[in-house]
């Protein structure tokens, strides 16, 4: 059987995303599949790639200009039409707007998006939306978003899959921690992008009304942010003016997570925006208490009261409330620790997403090549 030719394109990528196209670079079949990657060259040190994965550089992402963006829509076609790709496979929806049109162009026989978050009101959705429409299959990772695409771009029900996103349970194995054990100290996690959809900002004032009410607690609470962005400087900025020096401890960049959540005692994702995170999952399948917004996938996997705690976006009274709560309530906390391990390790396994987008793609190329 001739091998399909598969175009995996994602923008110069950090976080979820990126985990996201590893697995599915490692896990499809070989034996029935030729992928090849297009993404921006520069940063190719930080993917873990294997040998048989060729790489094309596009700079989708970096390009922020109409010049640049025309310039990597035109190399997108001409990479196209040079390796006689069978599907393209576009992650997030500046990939998929450029993706989409190219392979039109090209002539591309089968066109794929995977949406990994749904930002509403964002000019690169209204971008992809004109496009969407052309694909043979969207792939979103929970069903919040398959609903919202769905309605806001009419799309046929049927043009839509949901795939959840997967988790590496195997690696997680070695950083699995006993339940919050010191009775003098419990630390915050919060992984994210500093960027504004992340809401950073709210954990961090949630955090100094936490502290303002404990004051006298006999507890030594700490706050750990692991990411980099461009809110850095301003995220450090609030800290400072709210008396949190030497309580918010900003990691950077971590390539460390799972040993970070490892040690961590409870995770805390603020984001005003999710499809479905994979640090959630992660800290989840290590058996942390999560607080997590209630937006996108979240609450498809955070049972509030079960598995973990569902707040507001955008509300930093109500965060403090659940970080309270979690840090007074030890036995409870570990109930939905115990809850959202089972949860993780059960339904969210990598090999779990990568077979089912692998029938998907294996269903589309016996219908159409």
């Amino acid at each position: 059987m001739k091998k399909i030719k598969l175009l995996e394109v994602v923008r110069d990528a950090e976080g979820g995303m990126k985990r996201h196209v590893e697995f599915l670079l490692h896990g499809l079949d070989k034996d029935k599949f030729e992928i090849i990657l297009l993404t921006s060259r520069e940063n190719l040190n930080t993917w873990n790639l294997e040998k048989s994965v060729k790489v094309v550089d596009a700079r989708i992402g970096d390009r922020r200009t109409p010049i640049g963006l025309s310039k990597s829509f035109f190399d997108t076609v001409r990479i196209l039409k040079e390796e006689k790709i069978d599907i393209i496979h576009n992650h997030g929806l500046l990939a998929s707007a450029l993706g989409t049109w190219a392979a039109l162009i090209a002539g591309t026989p089968i066109i794929v998006t995977t949406l990994h978050n749904f930002p509403k009101d964002n000019w690169q959705q209204r971008l992809a939306g004109r496009f969407l429409k052309y694909n043979h299959k969207i792939i979103t990772v929970s069903q919040k978003m398959a609903q919202e695409v769905g309605e806001i771009f009419k799309i046929d029900r049927e043009k839509l899959a949901v795939i959840h996103n997967g988790i590496d349970l195997k690696s997680l194995e070695k950083f699995n921690s006993p339940s919050h054990k010191d009775d003098n100290t419990f630390s915050f996690l919060n992984i994210s992008r500093l960027i504004p959809g992340k809401g950073v900002d709210i954990f961090i004032k949630a955090s100094a009304l936490l502290l303002e009410k404990l004051s006298s607690y006999p507890v030594d609470i700490k706050f750990y942010i692991a990411g980099a962005g461009p809110m850095e400087k301003k995220l450090k900025d609030l800290a400072h003016e709210l008396g949190l020096s030497g309580k918010v401890h900003f990691l950077g960049f971590c390539t460390d997570v799972y040993r970070l959540i490892g040690q961590s005692d409870a995770l805390v994702l603020s984001s005003f925006s999710e499809g479905l995170s994979l640090s959630l999952l992660e800290a989840m399948a290590l058996g942390k208490p999560v607080i997590a917004t209630d937006v996108g996938g979240n609450p498809e996997v955070v049972k509030s009261g079960i598995s973990g705690i569902l707040v507001p976006p955008a509300d930093p009274a109500a965060l403090a409330g659940a970080m309270e709560y979690i840090l007074k309530h030890p036995s409870a906390a570990n109930e939905m620790g115990a809850n959202a391990r089972r949860i993780a390790r059960e339904g969210f396994g990598c090999e779990k997403m990568v077979d089912a987008v692998q029938n998907l793609l294996l269903a589309l190329a016996s219908e159409n090549l």
